[in-house]
């Protein structure tokens, strides 16, 4: 069964990923994060930086599941456009996961952020395992 929907938290806070546009090849050339903060609802489009898909975003997320006991400092991620940013502190018992999505062009205009806090283990590698799914290619369709 093809995943067409990941969730980072719980409602009402949470980051949605969903929409996920891909070319012939099979591989993202775009996709739609929401972020959900209690009545507040915002997304965007938002690009890939290559010609892998977010296969960037899925590392990243990836690490963090695989260093689930600890790291030291901020792992941050950025989108292409700079619009979908992501950065994890982890704080011994748990991650702190800050987003923030924007405009590109318009940084002033609006800017949505906020704070999630996850279980660096079950929770985190869930979070990595169903990521994955979502953003891999494709088998193209013979």
């Amino acid at each position: 069964m093809e995943t067409t929907r990941t969730e980072i938290g719980r409602p009402p806070e949470r980051l949605i990923f969903t929409d996920v546009q891909r070319g012939p090849d099979g591989v993202a050339l775009s996709m739609v994060v929401a972020v959900e903060l209690g009545s507040l609802t915002a997304g965007r489009a938002v690009l890939p930086p290559y010609e892998n898909g977010f296969a960037d975003l899925a590392v990243y997320v990836a690490d963090l599941a695989e260093n689930w006991r600890g790291w030291s400092g901020t792992k941050a991620y950025e989108s292409f456009k700079h619009d979908f940013l992501l950065s994890a502190v982890h704080m011994g018992s748990h991650v702190e996961l800050r987003f923030t999505l924007q405009d590109p062009k318009f940084h002033d205009a609006w800017t949505v952020g906020g704070k999630l806090t996850l279980d660096p283990g079950e929770e985190l590698t869930r979070v990595s395992e169903d990521l994955t799914e979502l953003l891999m290619p494709e088998r193209p369709v013979p």
